[in-house]
């Protein structure tokens, strides 16, 4: 109960910088492409949360779906993609599954203001790391004092990156045989559109 609240936590949140979201120097094309083929580590939100699903429902918008064991959503990460000349406007929303847990979803995300931060938090590395082509920072929640003294621990940031990407190596491979054992090897399917009826 506590992963799923976790996982579920803030009201509709807005991951931006100003209204219209932070600008980035590339396309809405190539903002779009790197967003999909991301991966969002799971296993840092515990373990009711069993993966995630990209869908494009729009070229302007790129929908990243937590999803439950049972393969239902348990919220979801909006990020709308605005053109500003040569560059891209980016902002994430987090919002309630459209199915049959937004009701519970909802309640959860509204009465759990203390993980609104973490979300908060999660959502803007995810989008950041995944356009800027960078590893996801796994101390995305540090506060920035502790991340200083870590740093100045010989060999804790390496020690803490190796565990971290360890973890991460295992979920994507146990998302993968999860995937592939029910729909085959198909794992490019996460990029679906408006028409296939995802968290229904």
């Amino acid at each position: 109960m506590k992963s799923f609240v976790l996982a579920c936590a803030g009201a509709i949140l807005l991951v931006s910088c100003g209204d219209s979201g932070k600008y980035y120097e590339k396309s809405s094309q190539e903002v779009a492409s790197a967003l999909k083929s991301a991966y969002l580590p799971t296993h840092v939100l515990g373990g009711t949360v069993a993966g995630s699903r990209v869908s494009q429902p729009d070229s302007n918008t790129i929908v990243t779906a937590l999803l439950a064991q049972d393969g239902s959503e348990l919220m979801r990460f909006v990020t709308i993609l605005s053109p500003d000349g040569a560059g891209t406007r980016v902002a994430t929303e987090i919002r309630p599954p459209e199915g049959r847990n937004k009701d519970r979803a909802t309640q959860a995300m509204e009465a759990n203001g203390f993980a609104m931060g973490m979300m908060e938090k999660l959502a803007e590395e995810h989008v950041t790391a995944a356009i800027e082509g960078r590893p996801f920072d796994m101390t995305f929640a540090t506060p920035p004092m502790a991340k200083g003294m870590m740093g100045a621990m010989p060999g804790m940031s390496k020690q803490i990156d190796a565990a971290n990407e360890a973890a991460a190596e295992f979920s994507r491979h146990q998302q993968q045989a999860e995937f592939e054992q029910e729909y085959g090897d198909d794992w490019g399917r996460s990029a679906g559109d408006a028409s296939d009826g995802w968290g229904e």
